[in-house]
């Protein structure tokens, strides 16, 4: 037994001893005096009271830490639940605001395509190659998604190329700036047949060989013809940016700045045709 314990049990036997002393005056007061009942009164108000509740305060702190810790573990766990919806519900925040920026996106390109579009594909662009006149991305679906060699490929905003090679989980296509790319299209405003080759500087387009008396103006709109359907008609290609006349010279050349830059975007739609 510890020094401590020790000297804590003699003070306890101490004032168990005194209580009962206190306790055996009062019965023999009350025996032996008819006005001991004031005296008893005293003792039990000022004495042996206050050694009661002296007695029954630890127990009552005691038993209210308890409680005070059980209300705290209740708080902390509700907390963590609250942190927990909290999370969730930030999540699925998240998740609202992709599904709505893909429906805009959707809009947007639903906007550009005609009656004859059947559905949309949209593919992430998971690498791009722009070295000089061999301008190329790939795509994060293949024949896994039933793509195959020869499709369309768009953006948001207007034709982006065409696919030219499929493995099973991804695609390269071949951009329409790149030098061998040859589109069949049309001057919006006129519906003159045209063809617009890739491989000019900047990432512009070039028709190099326009009639002298071609009518086309800075400003047109170039769209896809769909001849020899290679590629989905009526899609925008982009606008004349230039158109340089050379005197003497039996042909004219126009420059077009394509609606779609690669560089801008992330994602791309492949489109595909009611048969």
């Amino acid at each position: 037994m510890s020094s401590l314990t020790f000297k804590k049990s003699v003070t306890n036997f101490y004032l168990l001893i005194f209580l009962i002393t206190l306790s055996i005056s009062s019965i023999v007061l009350d025996i032996k005096y008819s006005n001991s009942n004031y005296i008893r009164i005293y003792i039990n108000d000022f004495i042996i009271n206050p050694i009661q509740y002296l007695a029954r305060t630890p127990s009552m702190f005691f038993s209210s830490f308890m409680v005070e810790k059980e209300t705290i573990a209740e708080l902390k766990e509700e907390i963590e639940r609250l942190e927990k919806e909290n999370m969730s519900m930030k999540i699925n925040l998240q998740r609202l605001d992709v599904l709505e920026s893909q429906v805009s996106r959707l809009r947007g390109i639903r906007q550009n395509l005609d009656n004859e579009i059947k559905n949309i594909k949209i593919a992430e662009i998971t690498e791009t190659n722009v070295i000089p006149n061999k301008k190329s991305i790939q795509i994060n679906v293949g024949s896994n998604y039933d793509l195959i060699v020869g499709q369309t490929v768009m953006g948001v905003n207007g034709l982006l190329g065409q696919i030219v090679e499929v493995n099973m989980y991804t695609s390269k296509v071949l951009l329409i700036t790149d030098s061998d790319s040859n589109v069949p299209a049309k001057i919006g405003r006129t519906g003159q047949q045209i063809i617009v080759k890739g491989g000019a500087e900047d990432n512009l387009l070039e028709v190099p060989f326009l009639p002298n008396d071609s009518d086309i103006k800075t400003g047109d709109l170039i769209i896809t013809s769909g001849q020899a359907n290679r590629f989905i008609p009526s899609l925008k290609i982009g606008r004349v940016k230039d158109v340089i006349k050379n005197d003497g010279e039996r042909f004219i050349q126009a420059i077009i700045d394509p609606l779609e830059k690669v560089e801008n975007i992330s994602e791309a739609v492949i489109p595909s045709k009611i048969k």
